[in-house]
């Protein structure tokens, strides 16, 4: 479908309802795809006070769609679970997993 006008476009909430809501039904599932209680939770959070978000607190329904995050998100919750805190992981020494990664990538390349 194209779209005629700005009016007619999505909004960046539309698309987040369709990735979320909307892929949940393709699914089949009436479980997943939104925030209600007696579901579980897999969310993460983005604190708006970065420097590429200035301006997103007014729309942050939209931010995913029109302006996008690039880096890790701030926390991460997934079946009601911290996995990640303050942009790293939880649970997990990140520097060492990298230089066992990278040992790895080092011994197949050879």
């Amino acid at each position: 479908m194209k779209w005629q006008t700005r009016e007619a476009a999505p909004s960046g909430y539309d698309i987040l309802k369709i990735a979320t809501r909307g892929s949940a039904r393709l699914l089949g599932r009436d479980d997943i795809g939104s925030l209600e209680v007696g579901k579980c939770a897999d969310l993460f959070l983005i604190d708006e006070r970065r420097l590429e978000l200035v301006g997103s607190c007014y729309d942050a329904g939209s931010v995913l769609a029109t302006v996008g995050v690039r880096g890790p998100v701030d926390c991460t919750i997934v079946n009601g679970r911290v996995v990640v805190r303050d942009g790293k992981l939880v649970g997990i020494d990140e520097e060492e997993t990298a230089r066992a990664a990278q040992a790895r990538c080092d011994r197949y390349l050879a």
